[in-house]
């Protein structure tokens, strides 16, 4: 897409367009403040967030030289943001390139009003949608998508424990030849980003993590290094074998992440992916938090099912969408 676009909009019942719309690669300051104010309204009417922490954080101006190729959509009423998409490039994976992802919201105040439609003609043929939206949004969702030609390809579950009571999820055993400590801010970031990279080779947003990316989280408020917990052989202690990031967002909250657990491809076998996410609970516990919670594809059933045993169980589902002639 060119920088700035204009995007024939579908025409509302009473004839109107339902808005204007326009694609652009950058948003200026104005933009992001309209973004945030309408994503954190769809927010506390909807109970859930419609973009997640990748999509938030391109929400933003775009730093010199910044090579994102993300597209956002932008439908306005006058002067009123009242739906806003985005578009971010397919990443490369070991299965071979992915088709672009999309995330969309529309202001409450604005919906059945043809401004999803508008937004969703914009995006690329060959986009995935994706939706956060849970209970009877979620419920809303579904039916938009699918009264538009497009049906789930991908569900991501959201499943959650309690830290203060429930089944046991017991001790780590870390195995012996291995040691454990917490990452280095200067020290680890590239062998991490290398691990991360040939741990998720196959998954399409988490495996193209950059240096830039990771840097870009920890400079978020939440970043604690004290929970980013490294598996690493004995003898070669800058040597990354297994990892698990917590995170606990807002950092005064009482509700801790199972952020990333990463294993080495050539550390397979160990039962590292166990140790450290127990690690990470003994971890989030120890601050005295009350619930954990984590993101899981369906189709990671080792993992799904290794989560089941520690006590998690399902507390929703995220979906992606895509054309059905796509």
């Amino acid at each position: 897409m060119p920088d700035e676009t204009a995007v024939p909009a579908p025409s509302t019942d009473a004839g109107g367009p339902a808005a204007e719309v326009r694609a652009t690669g950058a948003l200026t300051a104005a933009d992001v403040q309209a973004v945030t104010r309408l994503t954190t309204t769809a927010s506390e009417v909807d109970g859930s967030a419609p973009l997640s922490e990748q999509f938030r954080l391109a929400v933003r101006e775009p730093a010199e030289g910044d090579p994102t190729g993300v597209v956002h959509v932008l439908a306005r009423r006058g002067d009123a943001l009242v739906g806003y998409a985005q578009v971010q490039p397919g990443a490369v994976t070991a299965d071979g390139p992915e088709p672009p992802a999309a995330e969309l919201v529309v202001d409450p105040g604005a919906r059945r009003r043809g401004v999803g439609t508008a937004l969703l003609q914009a995006l690329p043929p060959e986009v995935r949608l994706w939706s956060h939206a849970a209970g009877a949004a979620g419920d809303v969702a579904s039916a938009f998508a699918s009264a538009r030609g497009l049906e789930p390809v991908r569900s991501l579950h959201v499943m959650a424990r309690s830290l203060v009571d429930g089944p046991s999820w017991g001790a780590p055993d870390v195995p012996e030849g291995f040691a454990v400590r917490t990452f280095e801010p200067g020290r680890d970031e590239d062998r991490w980003v290398a691990v991360n990279a040939a741990a998720f080779a196959h998954h399409p947003e988490q495996g193209g993590l950059t240096r830039a990316d990771l840097e870009e989280r920890m400079a978020q408020p939440w970043f604690d290094a004290a929970g980013f917990l490294l598996v690493t052989p004995g003898g070669d202690p800058d040597r990354i074998a297994a990892f698990h990031w917590t995170k606990v967002d807002p950092p005064e909250g009482d509700v801790g992440e199972v952020y990333v657990v990463g294993v080495h491809p050539g550390e397979q076998g160990h039962g590292l992916g166990r140790v450290v996410t127990v690690l990470g609970l003994d971890h989030l516990a120890g601050r005295g938090l009350r619930e954990v919670e984590l993101y899981v594809d369906e189709d990671n059933v080792a993992a799904v099912r290794t989560y089941t045993r520690l006590g998690f169980v399902d507390r929703e589902v995220h979906r992606q969408f895509a054309r059905r002639d796509a």
